[in-house]
């Protein structure tokens, strides 16, 4: 943004009596520059140089809040010093929605923070040591603005430039908002801080994130659709973000919980996640307490040119007590390349499998430890709060519960491995596979898994295949109720061919112009 709007339409925050020292309170000079501004029909509230330690201040329609480099609004930390703000009478809880925020505004349009300076959550002095819920997160010390800024019930936001860090809890939050616009903003949380995400847009129409920089203590990104807080339903619909680079303990990109709203149309793309957790969250938990009463819908979303260096690539999960119309459904997950330490995880319900999963142009390298816990078995249900604590699965990418799953040149690899790490793709309990160009082998401490293992499969077909060198068996199957497989015109040279397993008739298994 320039500094090209005449004087009479630039309200400067010192004129109004900021001090700016970063000790005396400001909150009320800054307040005024912000409604004289909005009285006056709209401009840009400038903040020179300077700390201004603030309270909550509204922001209103037609104003943007214009930090210029090295003027930074400073979060006070009493409390009396904020202004609750309601959310069509929705009470919340501490986990998901305390009523002050630093900055907000609502019912606004054309409203924006734009510059080179900082909005500074002063979130080390609202948290303690370590050990919040029995967590490395550092403990509340008594309460804290969990929102530092929000955005509730806007249309066409703008969020440009500035560094929001040290937030004491969600950094960014738009709700109920359309046409939201954040780009080239840096997000610098600390990592040990509790519930620190980055941009979390909840029941939102028309959001574009791009250019930006996250490191954070929690999810970098996390879609919700907290449609609780309405009057009724709300989608969170239309999202985009690109051009990003994120590092968390957490999350990378996370869709789902919060919310029983619909999730859909979203588009993630160039995006580079390392020094993190999970790369793509997906997650249809159903949490009562949290009014999640149903679990989320989620569908039409797509993930494409992603780098990755992280523990968990993919966690895709449909919680066993979810009930319709919770669902994942159509996703798409396109030129990714990474490397991993744990497995991908991608498992519907009993009662509601995933349908329509596109992968292409996938390459995983995976390393580290992993104990022999699920080497024979991964429990049902899977838990979904606790699985980044184990070594967990013994495969580089685990399907469960999926149906209409389309494969194309995929290539899953092993790095320097340690312990029974067992196959690189396996798929249970699943229907209508496709894969072409899967190149893939076991791991190579261990000589007898498959590169690919089916169990209780029906309907899929492989073409194209190769195993990669050191391969026990390429193909396992088995199950009673696995049928219709068909393994064609594949490069099985350096593997031991097919094993069919059990009470399953070799028929089972279709093979033509394979080598072998």
């Amino acid at each position: 943004m320039t500094m090209d709007l005449q004087k009479s339409h630039v309200f400067n925050i010192r004129e109004f009596g900021a001090r700016g020292n970063g000790e005396s309170l400001d909150t009320a000079s800054v307040q005024s520059a912000i409604d004289a501004c909005h009285k006056a029909g709209g401009g840009v509230v400038y903040c020179q140089p300077g700390g201004y330690l603030i309270g909550s201040i509204e922001l209103k329609s037609n104003v943007t809040l214009y930090l210029e480099g090295g003027a930074r609004l400073l979060a006070s930390t009493v409390r009396a010093h904020y202004q609750p703000v309601d959310i069509h009478g929705f009470a919340g809880n501490e986990l998901n929605y305390i009523r002050e925020h630093m900055i907000w505004a609502r019912n606004a349009h054309n409203v924006g923070i734009a510059g080179r300076g900082a909005v500074d959550g002063s979130g080390d002095r609202f948290f303690g040591k370590p050990g919040w819920m029995d967590s490395n997160f550092r403990k509340i010390k008594d309460w804290r603005p969990i929102q530092m800024v929000a955005f509730i019930d806007c249309q066409d936001v703008t969020l440009q430039g500035v560094t929001f860090q040290n937030a004491p809890g969600w950094t960014i939050w738009p709700v109920g908002c359309e046409r939201v616009l954040i780009h080239g903003i840096r997000i610098l949380n600390d990592r040990q801080g509790p519930n620190t995400d980055g941009i979390d847009p909840d029941c939102c129409q028309g959001v574009i994130i791009s250019d930006c920089h996250f490191d954070v203590g929690d999810d970098c990104i996390a879609v919700k659709s907290g449609t609780e807080k309405f009057p009724t339903v709300r989608a969170c619909e239309d999202i985009v973000v690109t051009n990003c680079v994120m590092k968390t303990p957490c999350c990378a990109i996370r869709i789902g919980f919060e919310g029983d709203g619909p999730i859909r149309n979203c588009s993630f793309s160039n995006l580079v996640m390392t020094e993190t957790r999970t790369g793509i969250a997906v997650m249809v938990p159903r949490v009562p307490e949290l009014l999640i009463n149903h679990g989320t819908p989620i569908e039409n979303i797509s993930f494409s040119n992603i780098t990755m260096d992280l523990v968990c690539p993919l966690f895709f999960h449909v919680g066993d007590d979810a009930v319709s119309p919770g669902m994942i459904r159509n996703v798409s997950l396109a030129n990714i390349r990474g490397y991993a330490r744990r497995a991908s995880y991608v498992g519907g319900s009993r009662t509601i499998p995933i349908e329509g999963l596109r992968l292409s142009g996938i390459d995983l390298s995976v390393s580290g430890e992993m104990d022999d816990q699920f080497a024979h078995e991964v429990p049902y249900p899977y838990r979904v709060w606790d699985y980044y604590n184990k070594k967990g699965i013994p495969h580089a990418l685990y399907l469960r519960h999926v149906r209409d799953v389309a494969m194309a040149d995929v290539r899953l690899r092993w790095g320097q491995t340690q312990g029974p790490w067992r196959s690189a793709l396996k798929i249970e309990e699943s229907e209508g596979i496709r894969m072409m160009n899967l190149s893939a082998s076991g791991c190579d401490g261990s000589p007898s898994a498959p590169a690919v293992h089916l169990n209780q499969v029906q309907r899929a077909t492989m073409m194209g295949c190769q195993a990669l060198p050191g391969t026990g068996p390429f193909l396992r199957v088995e199950g009673e109720r696995s049928e219709g497989i068909s393994l064609m015109h594949s490069d099985l040279s350096a593997s031991r061919g097919v094993d069919v397993c059990g009470n399953v008739p070799a028929a089972v298994v279709f093979q033509t112009g394979n080598q072998e």
